[in-house]
């Protein structure tokens, strides 16, 4: 069955993660499917496949050989000599995807692999892959997301004997690389009010309740910075999806008064709802401006540039190698947090008139 790929990536970047974790895993070793074979498997045309075997070919992971077709470089060949395991929501998320690839990329030329999974943001299956990596030797990984944030479940999976390095886990705990989100969300409240006055919605996609997201906090101080508060009727809460920023504008138009902005959890969720926008006849960003936070998707596959928080996945993967690095050389140093610093790319979503 072929996977659910994300309409708002590019399929041949998601096909290649796929087929990287595949490769990490062990699943597809020495000659791997042809084009036509993995078109068909993967209902994709020839083209994207091609490029998806490209882009793993310059990573150094695929290498094809004239007339007899492509193979899997051996670990040996490509001079890793460290494997550590990295965890993610799914593999699919432009955001997610892209986040592996940069740690991926920067460790090929530090002599580090990655054995990737993806959790779909369940805890049990965090540790099933936590322990799966420690019964192969690996003594570190790299872990994404919420899955770490509840005490009994960072204390569960430190229990698996694994060095531990988060993404944006809030976890003193352990190292960690934390995006601040909460000064990217007042960045882009900033932006919006003053360029383009309120009311500012926002859209939330996080599984916490919307007032103790880092999210909203910086929404909200950007609002009262400029002598507002929250207004409930514009705070919407949904699915982290393309399908739940279209469904949040949606409810927003039930209201009767569209907001003069919107700040949504992400970016796919802000081009669902630029979609939801452009259906019904709203101009972007004349009548309504759009921002979301996290810049995972390329600019060519928006229906509307979207301004965007950006958190650079090359900066991100360069600070994780560092962590890696400093914990396999010190085991016993001290924890150690970083911090990335929130930029705005502005596109044609938020652009003054």
């Amino acid at each position: 069955m072929a996977p659910d790929f994300d309409p708002a990536d590019a399929i041949y970047r998601q096909l290649a993660a796929l087929l990287r974790t595949q490769i990490y895993n062990g699943q597809i070793r020495g000659k791997i499917p042809g084009l036509r074979e993995l078109a068909q498997e993967y209902s994709i045309n020839i083209k994207t496949a091609n490029k998806a075997i490209g882009l793993l070919v310059a990573e150094g992971l695929l290498f094809r050989v004239r007339g007899k077709g492509t193979f899997v470089r051996k670990v040996a060949e490509s001079a890793t000599d460290t494997l550590c395991g990295l965890v993610v929501p799914n593999v699919t998320n432009p955001y997610f995807a892209r986040t592996a690839q940069a740690i991926e990329e920067q460790g090929f030329g530090r002599g580090i692999a990655f054995l990737v999974n993806a959790t779909g943001a369940t805890p049990e299956k965090l540790f099933h892959i936590l322990a799966m990596y420690r019964s192969r030797g690996i003594q570190l990984a790299v872990v994404h997301g919420g899955s770490l944030r509840d005490p009994g479940s960072l204390e569960r999976a430190m229990e698996s004997g694994l060095h531990l390095i988060g993404i944006h886990t809030h976890s003193n705990e352990i190292d960690d690389v934390w995006p601040d989100v909460r000064a990217g969300a007042q960045l882009a409240a900033d932006h919006l009010l003053e360029n383009f006055g309120g009311p500012l919605a926002f859209v939330s996609g996080s599984d916490d309740p919307i007032r103790e997201t880092g999210r909203f906090v910086g929404y909200r101080d950007a609002l009262l910075s400029y002598g507002l508060e929250p207004e409930p009727r514009y705070l919407i809460e949904t699915a982290p999806t393309y399908r739940g920023g279209f469904e949040a504008v949606e409810q927003l138009a039930q209201l009767g008064d569209l907001p003069r902005a919107v700040l949504f959890y992400n970016q796919v969720m802000a081009m669902g709802g630029i979609n939801a926008l452009r259906s019904r006849g709203i101009r972007i960003p004349d009548d309504v401006a759009v921002v979301g936070i996290d810049d995972g998707v390329d600019e060519e596959h928006m229906l509307v540039p979207t301004t965007a928080i950006s958190f650079p996945f090359e900066i991100a993967a360069r600070q994780v190698l560092t962590l890696i690095r400093r914990r396999l050389e010190s085991p016993g140093a001290e924890t150690r947090s970083i911090r990335l610093i929130p930029k705005i790319v502005i596109r044609e979503s938020s652009t003054p008139g």
